[in-house]
This record gives C-alpha cells, structure tokens and sequence, in this order.
C-alpha cells in the first residue's frame, strides 16, 4: 500500500513554517505555480542544537560510494546530515523530481541591501518568525546552511568560481520528498527574492505534504 497524506497546508509566499516530521514519515515539498524555491532547515526535533550542515552532508554523500546510489554535489545530495559533533542522518531523499537544489546560504537582510532593496523580507525574516513558536531567537537558529529547493544556481568550476543564479526549471506539481531518519523540526522558507531571477522575479507559495505508511 502506498503512503497516505497526513498533513496538507500551504506555505504562503514570502512567508515561513515550522512544522515536526516524525521519525518514519515522509516529507513532501510542492511546487504550487513553479519557478519558486523552497529554503529548508532542519533541526533534531529533540535537541535544537543539533541542526542540519547543508555543506557538511553534500562532502559526506560525495565520498559514499557511487554504488549505494547516493548523489552529491552543490546541487544534490541524497542524505542529510547534522552539524558536528553530532554527525547524524536526519534525513533521506527518497523521490527527486527536479533536481536542482542548491547546498548553501540564503537570502538575509544584507543580501536584500545589496540587491538594492533594503527593507525586503528575505529568508532569514521567515526562518526567524516560523521557529519563534517553539521558543528560538534569531541568534539560536541563524545558520547560512540550507537547502534551497528548487534552486537553480551553478558555479562556475573552470573558470573564476563565480555563481550564477538563474529562473528554476522546476514547473508546477514537481517535487521533492525526504524520508524522515529522526524526529525532526522542519522550517519552510517560500524565499521572498523578487529581485534577482532565483524564482524568477514573481514570489509564490509552497505546498507542503507529510506522508505515513499504513
């Protein structure tokens, strides 16, 4: 049997979610209109402190053996890992429709001064109003390290090294689904970037689905 939709809700744009995924259920992140990134943390449901380390899990899958089937690079992973000391699996990506992720830092206060439009919400501003529910302050869960779904960002690796950020390729209905390896507190960023072409200068919402197996 097929796993069933538990829980179904809309992140709308520009703003942000926190939500649990118990150990053993899947997430599923939904591109509503397409073209927009999602900014995913994840922290141990448990223990705040031990939080997802987006570079951290894209050296460790790229040193797995290529037979285990795991994908990693900037741009995909397969396991995601928690920061050190803890180096623990959290999560597993199950069903990739896309493709394009970006393993890295997101849209802060700064990003927003440099594009020229101080006062923008950015991610950070979701990130913070979505985990205040459960007692943390900017300064306990700012980190740059997060998986940006959807994300259609390149490096430039024969040349200067510069990033190259482009309108994802991703349409409505595409996705990508994580199987849960721990309890885990989930915070969803709808990036809110109308100003440089990361989702392809119109902000959207994003759906959001946890599945269980009967």
């Amino acid at each position: 049997m097929s796993a069933s939709v538990i829980s179904d809700f809309i992140v709308p744009k520009s703003s942000g979610k926190a939500f649990k995924v118990n150990k053993g259920q899947s997430l599923r992140v939904i591109e509503c209109e397409g073209k927009q990134v999602a900014g995913l943390m994840f922290f141990n449901a448990h223990n705040f402190k031990e939080q997802f380390m987006a570079e951290f899990s894209g050296g460790l899958s790229y040193f797995q053996p290529p037979d285990l089937g795991r994908i990693g690079s900037h741009y995909r992973l397969g396991e995601l890992y928690s920061k050190v000391p803890y180096e623990n699996l959290m999560l597993r990506v199950t069903d990739n429709k896309i493709g394009d992720h970006f393993l890295g830092t997101h849209c802060t206060k700064k990003t927003m001064e440099i594009l020229q439009a101080p006062g923008n919400r950015s991610c950070s501003d979701n990130f913070a109003e979505a985990l205040r529910e459960y007692g943390l302050q900017l300064e306990d869960i700012y980190s740059p390290s997060v998986l940006n779904a959807f994300a259609n960002i390149t490096i430039d690796q024969k040349g200067d090294g510069s990033i190259h950020v482009k309108p994802p390729r991703s349409e409505q209905g595409d996705y990508i689904e994580f199987l849960a390896e721990m309890d885990v507190l989930v915070a969803v960023s709808a990036c809110p970037d109308d100003q440089s072409p990361i989702n392809d200068h119109v902000c959207k919402a994003i759906k959001i689905q946890i599945l269980e197996e009967p």
